[in-house]
């Protein structure tokens, strides 16, 4: 009964102060929250601020290609999100970190040429130019791995690690030249990529004709080519022909007649002659019919041409005339090896 008697006072005085919150509106005191981020940029904080009681849960989140690593002010530590016990003014600091990403620069092969900047770290989403400065005796042929295209300097975003490799390949000088200089060539040479196949034709000037090559893949054939493994000079060897025996051959056509002079001849002959005749059109065409001179309308007309294949060549002429004959006089002679 004591016991009992002993609470009362103590029960009635904790009634009373409750009394009097509940009466005055009495409430927990509110505090004022500031925030900042660290660097501007490099992220958020949510809620941002304001006036606060009792508790708030802050949450930091990181802006793209950033990271976040702890709080500073009126807090420490990176657990994110942070509660905070707003029990007083409270200015708060979220801290963000750049994200990097590593850049490998590779050489194929190592001694092709050069590539600046040479790697290394870099803020994620930043763009970096590379360019390629290929050695003496390289070219630059393209980017591979993380890159591609030929394109220099290269612009490139780093968001994520990246390996880039820069491809070159060995070029060889060629040089062509002929002897005697008796005739021209397609190619007079120059700089190409390791492994290229040049074609190669020579056209021999009367009265000379094709001998042989020297350096080219197949020196008794022409045309013919030359692969490019290493620095090479090629000739092309010609020979002078021989002037055979005169041939003549003349005959009258009656008006808008027509007929043909057979020369048979071997590969690389050169035929040189003279054809008079007026009222006359004349064509040379090679075995296969093909026209290999137009001489039009001749009169007196001077002409040479060379026996690409072997075989049975023709001069066709036409009386263009239809009222009266007329005749042609051919004098003719074959350059023979």
């Amino acid at each position: 009964m004591n016991l009992i008697l002993a609470k009362i006072p103590l029960l009635f005085t904790s009634l009373v102060i409750c009394s009097i919150f509940v009466l005055t509106g009495c409430s927990p005191k509110t505090y004022n929250l500031s925030t900042s981020v660290a660097p501007n940029g490099g992220g958020t904080i949510s809620p941002s601020g304001g006036p606060f009681q009792g508790k708030v849960t802050l949450v930091a989140t990181p802006a793209q290609n950033y990271e976040f690593i702890g709080w500073a002010g009126a807090a420490s530590g990176n657990t994110n999100p942070l509660t905070v016990t707003m029990n007083s003014d409270k200015q708060i600091v979220a801290q963000f970190k750049r994200l990097q990403s590593s850049v490998q620069i590779t050489l194929n092969p190592p001694d092709g040429g050069t590539v600046r900047p040479v790697g290394g770290m870099y803020d994620s989403g930043s763009t970096v130019s590379f360019t390629v400065t290929p050695a003496s005796g390289y070219r630059f042929l393209n980017w591979g791995t993380d890159a591609s295209g030929s394109t220099n300097p290269l612009n490139m975003v780093i968001n994520t690690n990246k390996v880039i490799v820069a491809n070159f390949i060995k070029q060889y000088s060629l040089t062509v030249s002929a002897d005697p200089n008796a005739g021209t060539v397609s190619s007079k040479g120059g700089i190409y990529d390791a492994g290229a196949k040049i074609n190669l034709s020579a056209t021999p000037v009367f009265p000379y004709a094709f001998d042989s090559w020297s350096g080219t893949d197949n020196d008794n054939v022409n045309p013919t080519t030359v692969t490019v493994t290493t620095n090479k000079s090629v000739t092309v060897n010609y020979k002078k022909l021989t002037a055979g025996p005169l041939v003549n051959d003349s005959k009258d056509i009656w008006g808008g007649g027509n007929t043909s002079v057979a020369i048979e001849l071997n590969q690389g002959e050169w035929v040189q002659g003279e054809l008079w005749g007026p009222y006359f059109r004349a064509v040379i065409q090679d075995p296969n019919g093909t026209i290999v001179k137009d001489l039009g309308a001749i009169q007196d007309v001077n002409f040479t041409f060379q026996a690409k294949i072997a075989g049975h060549y023709t001069i066709a002429l036409v009386n263009t005339n239809t009222l009266t004959a007329a005749s042609y006089n051919l004098n003719y002679t074959i350059y023979h090896p």
